[in-house]
């Protein structure tokens, strides 16, 4: 029964936070992780016990949809604790992910 509860909890926040960082929202965030596929950004909000929303600046973004804003070359990329402004790009439902790219000032 827990787990039906925390799910419900878990769906209810991911409602939240997709109401307030819409597609085309802009916002700094802090780097979190950084993966060969891509940089992973806290986007603020952490629900039941440790469990984290995270935002991806992913590699795999097509160009004809939005560039990722990400370098080439992954030594150049944002490091772990830096912040960096990013630009919604869309929401992954199905693993409650926000899809990111990096903004450029």
């Amino acid at each position: 029964m827990d787990n039906m509860k925390n799910q419900a909890w878990i769906d209810e926040q991911w409602k939240e936070l997709k109401q307030s960082l819409p597609i085309g929202y802009k916002f700094y965030g802090d780097v979190i992780s950084i993966k060969p596929f891509g940089v992973f950004v806290d986007v603020g909000y952490e629900v039941i016990d440790g469990y984290i929303f995270s935002g991806i600046i992913d590699i795999g973004t097509k160009d004809d949809h939005d560039s990722s804003g990400l370098p080439i070359d992954s030594l150049l990329w944002p490091k772990i604790g830096e912040r960096i402004y990013c630009k919604v790009v869309w929401h992954r439902d199905e693993i409650k992910e926000v899809s990111l790219s990096l903004v450029k000032i």
